[in-house]
């Protein structure tokens, strides 16, 4: 049968992209189908950060063998960010939270440099991208159909995608990058996605600079972002809370105390929904014969994105192309 493309990949946040991007530079023949609008990659605050990651989120029963695999991760970034155009900004992060010798302590015995200053602790070893420009740079040079997924099925030799337009489109390779919302699918791959939960977040945007490199804090962050600052983020399990009001409060409020200001100058809410599974770490691998998944980075997407795209081109250059 007569393809529309070789690989079609559903989803267009980071690890979508970062897919369709490395096929693109082997020379591969992809393409994207795009939901358009806003999406949590978008929203994020772009930060590859595997020391405070594995900080705040020690996960047992390995915390130290969990940061050697978030240190390799961030590793593989410097390589993908010249492929593809991408500026990594290597500033480092402030812990200025409480108990900073603690602090210092714990990230030196999960194996990442730290040093005691006067705010707190600074890192060396947590890198950030500016998203949108990130989100960019892989677009380049892809094409992107615009449209959700509604069905995928298999047909002879590949797979059938069905548009929510009614249209549709069939390649030999397909790949699911599509955060929490699933089209329909055969029941093993459907199996395979009703392990990924929805964590709804969100963060406010003010026009100060209240920083001059990211700062962390038990129960949020501040990111540089143009000439404002990123305040983030919340975790709600299930998605969007119904009413935020009590979190975004205590976030913004948790915020100021770690500044030490009474006021962060004014807010733009921005929220997105990230996929999540039990145990942290991103959903790759073939599901079926030429049907990939790259979901559910939970709140590690920028930084988990070269890993997973490498996972992925992997398992799609192992699958014969005829």
């Amino acid at each position: 049968m007569t393809f529309s493309c070789d690989i079609v990949v559903l989803g267009a946040g980071a690890l979508g992209l970062g897919v369709a991007a490395e096929l693109r530079a082997r020379g591969r023949d992809v393409c994207v189908v795009d939901p358009g609008g806003t999406n949590a990659s978008s929203v994020a605050a772009g930060m590859i950060a595997p020391a405070m990651e594995s900080l705040l989120d020690p996960w047992e029963p390995d915390p130290v063998g969990r940061a050697a695999l978030l240190r390799q991760a961030r590793d593989l970034w410097p390589g993908f960010a010249e492929r593809h155009g991408i500026e990594v900004i290597r500033d480092g992060v402030d812990w200025i939270g409480e108990d900073p010798h603690g602090v210092a302590d714990r990230l030196e015995a999960l194996g990442f440099a730290a040093g005691r200053t006067a705010a707190g602790v600074f890192c060396p070893e947590d890198w950030r991208v500016d998203p949108v420009r990130a989100l960019a740079a892989l677009a380049q040079g892809l094409e992107r159909i615009a449209g959700r997924a509604t069905a995928v099925a298999a047909v002879d030799g590949g797979w059938r995608v069905t548009l929510e337009d009614g249209k549709a489109l069939s390649a030999r390779q397909g790949v699911l990058a599509t955060g929490t919302t699933f089209p329909a699918l055969p029941e093993a791959a459907a199996r395979a996605v009703d392990a990924v939960s929805a964590i709804g977040g969100r963060l406010a945007f003010t026009p100060r600079a209240l920083v001059e490199r990211p700062a962390r804090f038990k129960g949020g962050y501040l990111v540089p972002m143009g000439e404002g600052t990123v305040i983030g983020a919340t975790m709600e399990t299930g998605g969007l809370a119904g009413d935020a009001t009590t979190l975004q409060d205590g976030l913004l409020a948790r915020a100021r105390g770690a500044l030490g200001v009474d006021d962060l100058g004014p807010m733009e809410w921005r929220t997105g929904v990230r996929g999540a599974t039990a145990d942290g770490l991103p959903l790759t691998g073939a599901v079926l014969p030429g049907l990939h998944l790259a979901l559910a980075p939970r709140r590690n997407g920028w930084l988990m994105a070269p890993t997973v795209a490498a996972r992925t081109v992997e398992g799609i250059e192992a699958y014969p192309k005829t």
